[in-house]
């Protein structure tokens, strides 16, 4: 499950423009929706991460780096994208 619905950012409340774009990356993590989500910024509960910091906490091993032109190569896991947004807006999510 993911929590949303707890999630803020620097503008407040997550829009349900961006739960949407987050959702659809968790529906479909593809190159084209993790490329439109991955510098969401998301906070609660003290962190503030982009939606890559997060999954790079939960998964030490993704990508640290992509030239901006070029295609991810590797795009993070549906359970690996629940697990950093839950763990960012929840905090109490268990990484690695």
């Amino acid at each position: 499950m993911i929590a949303l619905q707890f999630g803020s950012n620097m503008l407040g409340k997550l829009s349900p423009e961006i739960q949407e774009r987050l959702q659809a990356v968790v529906d479909n993590p593809c190159e084209e929706t993790w490329d439109d989500t991955h510098c969401i910024i998301l906070s609660g509960k003290g962190r503030m991460k982009t939606l890559w910091n997060a999954v790079l906490e939960v998964d030490p091993t993704y990508l640290r780096s992509k030239p901006c032109d070029d295609p991810w190569g590797e795009i993070p896991t549906k359970e690996t994208i629940v697990k950093a947004i839950n763990h960012v807006l929840l905090g109490d999510v268990c990484v690695n």
